[in-house]
C-alpha cells in the first residue's frame, strides 16, 4: 500500500471555485488552508443542524396532522384535512394546494396505489409546514386547531401571538435549511440563535421532547470546535 499523499490546496480551490470559497477566504485573511478548514467545519455544522431540523419537522408535522384531523372530524368532513378546501382560503393558497396535489401524486405513484394520509404527510416538506404558519391561516387553522399545539408558549391560548412567534421561527429555520440544502455558507450566521429557536419551538410543544432533542443535538459541540 502506498503512503498517503498530501493535497495541493490550490487544486482544491480550483475544484470548488473561488466564488464558493470567497466568504471563507474573507474570514480567514485569504489564508487558503484556514479557509478550507472553515469550509469543512461549515459542512459539519450544517449536518448537525440538519439532524435537529429533521427531528423538529417530524414532531411538528405530526402535531399539525393530528390537530387538523381532529378539526375536520369535529366538522363532520369526510376527507383528509388536506382535501378540505375551506382550510385554505383565498388566492394566496394556490401554492399550498399545488404542493398538496404533488404530494398526493407522489404518495400514490400517480394514482397507481390507494391514497394513505400518512404517506401524503411525509411527502409534504419543511416549507409546506412553514407556509401553514402564515397569517392568512389564522382564522381557518390557528384559531381552531394549531395554536393549541403549543401549550407551553409564554402566552398559551393567544392564537394571534402564538402564530406570529411560530412563523418567525419557522421562517428563520426554513431559510437556514434551504441554505444547507444548497451547500451555501452558514458560518456567518448567529448559529447559537438558530439552535435556540429550534429548541424553543419544541419546548412550546412538548417539554419531554425538548429534553430528548437537547440531549441528542450535536450543534453546541460542533460550534465549540469551530476553527479559529
Amino acid at each position: 500500500m502506498s503512503n498517503p499523499s498530501t493535497f495541493d490546496p490550490t487544486v482544491i480551490l480550483d475544484r470548488l471555485s473561488y466564488d464558493r470559497l470567497r466568504s471563507y477566504l474573507e474570514d480567514c485573511d485569504n489564508d487558503l488552508n484556514r479557509a478550507l478548514y472553515l469550509y469543512a467545519w461549515n459542512a459539519q455544522i450544517a449536518a448537525a443542524f440538519l439532524e435537529d431540523l429533521g427531528r423538529l419537522e417530524v414532531v411538528l408535522r405530526n402535531r399539525f396532522d393530528e390537530a387538523l384531523t381532529a378539526l375536520i372530524a369535529s366538522m363532520g368532513a369526510p376527507h383528509p384535512w388536506f382535501d378540505h378546501r375551506a382550510l385554505f382560503p383565498g388566492r394566496n393558497s394556490r401554492h399550498i394546494l399545488k404542493v398538496i396535489a404533488r404530494a398526493k401524486r407522489r404518495s400514490t405513484r400517480n394514482g397507481k396505489v390507494p391514497l394513505e394520509q400518512s404517506k401524503v404527510i411525509v411527502e409534504l416538506g419543511f416549507g409546506f409546514w412553514r407556509f401553514l404558519c402564515a397569517e392568512r391561516f389564522l382564522t381557518s387553522l390557528w384559531g381552531p386547531a394549531l395554536a393549541a399545539q403549543f401549550p407551553h408558549h409564554p402566552t398559551p391560548g393567544d392564537a394571534i401571538q402564538i402564530r406570529a412567534d411560530v412563523e418567525s421561527r419557522m421562517g428563520r429555520l426554513h431559510f437556514l435549511r434551504n441554505r444547507i440544502a444548497h451547500h451555501r455558507p452558514i458560518h456567518r450566521r448567529v448559529l447559537e440563535d438558530d439552535l435556540v429557536r429550534t429548541l424553543e419551538l419544541v419546548q412550546w410543544m412538548c417539554p419531554d421532547t425538548h429534553v430528548w432533542m437537547s440531549e441528542l443535538s450535536r450543534v453546541s459541540a460542533v460550534l465549540a470546535a469551530r476553527p479559529s
